[in-house]
């Protein structure tokens, strides 16, 4: 008998270990330390995506071929996606540079990323302009430059991940260069043809929505956007981005600002507008800067 009893002492606490073990476990899948999944080096890394379609305004998703030189550039570890609009620089005339940086392995978005950027006249070597500090929250900035006059150029581009954004993936000091020619051509005259309809409308911004959030127009107008953006309580970021998904058109915000563009509703059709600078704390993202958006509406 006592024999006996001494076994069923051993299988309860058999019984009570294994329980505890399972149970402990549990509770580790539950606060997130313990994972089948495949574990990634940084914390943060899980945050650099959100789930779902909340499109990042990469060059193809914002810009068509036929109006913008679009352009991709390997260079382990990041992928510098590139917007140049017009296709066809003019000199005296506007040419908006759109960048945005992803980490290759996983086409991630890097937020936070530092862009040095630079333009030289290759004829005289002379360097005509410098922008020594733009900051993207997100992967993307964007400037504009007027090139003087007619000839080669060329725009020199350094950048890298700041250490510690949200989703920090490259290692420290992973910077990377690279050059790109820009063919500047003879000016021309106004794109806009003399007598046109220009449809004006006035667009207010502010964390996080655009008033009217849908705008509708017809086919062959000038549309004539007029932005004021708030000058809101929100520090982290200094503006906002807008801009209509294939049609050509992206710019950013400047918070406090009244800024103006043109274009002409060639495409009927309707399309989505969103905010295309990250403009949010990561963890309110879905809620608030992937919440900002709007359609446009082209009538035949």
């Amino acid at each position: 008998m006592l024999k006996h009893y001494t076994i069923n002492i051993s299988l309860i606490h058999i019984a009570v270990g294994i329980s505890m073990a399972v149970f402990g476990v549990a509770l580790l899948f539950f606060a997130g330390i313990f994972s089948l999944a495949p574990q990634s080096t940084h914390i943060h890394q899980a945050m650099a995506q959100p789930v779902g379609d909340f499109p990042i305004p990469d060059a193809m998703r914002m810009f068509t071929n036929n109006t913008a030189l679009i352009k991709r550039f390997s260079l382990d570890p990041y992928i510098l996606d590139m917007a140049i609009l017009p296709k066809s620089v003019v000199a005296g005339q506007s040419a908006l540079f759109v960048l945005n940086a992803f980490h290759k392995p996983t086409m991630t978005w890097l937020w936070h990323t530092d862009y040095s950027i630079y333009i030289t006249d290759v004829k005289t070597g002379q360097k005509l302009v410098v922008f020594p500090n733009l900051h993207g929250h997100g992967g993307m900035v964007q400037f504009e430059y007027k090139f003087p006059s007619a000839g080669p150029y060329n725009v020199g581009i350094i950048f890298g991940q700041q250490t510690g954004s949200p989703n920090f993936i490259v290692e420290p000091k992973v910077i990377r260069q690279i050059n790109i020619p820009v063919n500047v051509a003879a000016a021309q005259s106004s794109p806009i043809p003399k007598g046109a309809h220009v449809e004006v409308i006035p667009i207010k911004v502010q964390s996080w929505k655009f008033t009217p959030n849908i705008i509708t127009v017809k086919r062959g107008d000038i549309v004539r956007l007029v932005f004021t953006t708030a000058q809101d309580e929100v520090e982290l970021y200094n503006g906002h981005g807008f801009g209509i998904e294939g049609y050509n058109v992206n710019v950013f915000l400047l918070k406090g600002t009244q800024q103006t563009i043109d274009f002409v509703a060639d495409k009927p059709g309707t399309y989505t507008f969103r905010c295309t600078s990250f403009c949010s704390s990561p963890e309110a993202a879905l809620e608030n800067h992937f919440n900002m958006t709007g359609k446009f509406i082209v009538q035949a």
